[in-house]
């Protein structure tokens, strides 16, 4: 009985939705690039190579972890959390700022080494 009961649990769709939505929510905002690309192009006037330099400084900067995983030994892991947290903040609310011009825009190959 009981594991029908968890069969049924986890063929409901709806489940799957809400784990997908959490699952989303925890990896993190850099897997939404490809839907505020345009809004960095338009904004500050980046070609599509531009965007393109950009979405690879990203992804090699999330594939590599440097800080987070110099720093594994050393700190217990809600510290580790902590500081990707932070990352993420400090790294898109840059970008945010420059999207909507609230500070003055950086030259472009500095923004792919802070972002």
């Amino acid at each position: 009985m009981e594991i029908g009961c968890f069969r049924r649990l986890l063929n409901n769709r709806w489940l799957v939705l809400v784990a997908a939505i959490w699952l989303e929510s925890w990896a993190g905002i850099g897997y939404v690039f490809g839907s505020i690309s345009p809004i960095i192009k338009s904004s500050l006037g980046y070609n599509q190579r531009q965007i393109n330099t950009l979405g690879v400084a990203k992804d090699i900067g999330d594939a590599i972890g440097l800080i987070g995983g110099s720093l594994s030994k050393i700190w217990p892991s809600w510290g580790i959390i902590l500081l990707g947290a932070l990352q993420n903040l400090i790294g898109y609310g840059w970008l945010w700022l420059l999207v909507c011009h609230k500070v003055p825009q950086i030259p472009f190959w500095l923004h792919t080494c802070w972002g």
